[in-house]
């Protein structure tokens, strides 16, 4: 006859010793399913936020890869848990690309887990180019809807061939519907210099404005950057409580990475609109000021 169930004896499986912060994400790529759905179920608020710090430091190709396979071993209130690590946005794309129907479902039904009315949080990454290993540093402060109301960065690389994925592409989609006709998911900091980083680093924005002014001062960067330089961005939007932006305040500053010290600086206003414009520095003049700082 088939033995009893007693209840206690298989619950759950015993934890491992606890894993340091930077183990974390690797112990949960080996874990079988159950022992992963065990140790995130035991991280506290500190423990979360221990784990985002190590996965942020992942590549970024790493950090979907673990999306990728979490999706695959936890449930839809585990992912929920874990979203301040990857971000709400890679979470969604991981659970559409690994979990199964159920998952999905589940995942969906999901109460929406809004901050507190005008509260903010900061969101950081780091953006390591796999062909010389520089890495690029980036924050992004967004409302409680999950709005973008500042970044900074410091871009020290320019990604090349790197494809937009069908989840950020889709990001641009939901950003751009929350502006006006004409408008087009725009880029806080480009994708050449962060990649793929969801709904925190777009905006609706005009899209004459986006594909020229803006495109010309991102050009720029990414000029001074090839002369060698690090390029360090403060980019402000206002006014906060909506969901399109009237203003773009852009601050940015050239720094010679040998020392650290000043090469150039640049305050820009554009209003959120057609017909502006940028008169950005010219190679040549780069030169010069490389040259004289």
């Amino acid at each position: 006859m088939t033995d009893p169930i007693q209840a206690g004896l298989h619950a759950r499986p015993a934890l491992p010793p606890p894993s340091t912060p930077e183990q974390l994400p690797q112990a949960l790529r080996d874990a079988p399913a159950p022992l992963a759905r065990a140790q995130v179920d035991a991280l506290d608020d500190d423990g979360v936020q221990a784990f985002a710090d190590a996965v942020r430091a992942l590549p970024l190709a790493e950090r979907e890869t673990l999306a990728n396979d979490l999706a695959g071993k936890l449930d839809a209130p585990q992912l929920r848990k874990l979203e301040p690590a990857f971000g709400r946005d890679a979470v969604e794309a991981a659970v559409e690309r690994n979990g199964g129907p159920e998952l999905r479902e589940a995942y969906a039904a999901l109460p929406p887990d809004h901050a507190d009315p005008g509260q903010t949080r900061d969101i950081s990454a780091s953006v390591t180019n796999p062909d010389g290993g520089e890495v690029n540093d980036a924050v992004w402060t967004v409302d409680d809807r999950g709005r973008p109301i500042h970044a900074e960065a410091t871009l020290r690389t320019v990604f090349s061939d790197i494809d937009r994925s069908d989840a950020e592409t889709q990001a641009q989609r939901t950003a751009a519907d929350r502006g006006v006709d004409g408008d087009q998911g725009g880029h806080l900091l480009g994708h050449r210099f962060v990649t793929d980083q969801g709904l925190k680093n777009l905006f609706p924005q005009n899209g004459n404005f986006n594909m020229g002014a803006y495109k010309t001062l991102e050009n720029e960067w990414a000029a001074w950057i090839d002369k060698g330089m690090d390029v360090r961005v403060n980019i402000e939007l206002t006014p906060r409580d909506a969901d399109r932006p009237d203003r773009v305040r852009i601050s940015y500053e050239v720094l010679d990475p040998g020392d650290g010290h000043r090469v150039y600086d640049q305050r820009v206003s554009f209003d959120n609109r057609a017909g502006q414009r940028y008169a950005r520095v010219d190679a040549g003049e780069m030169d010069g000021l490389i040259a004289a700082s």
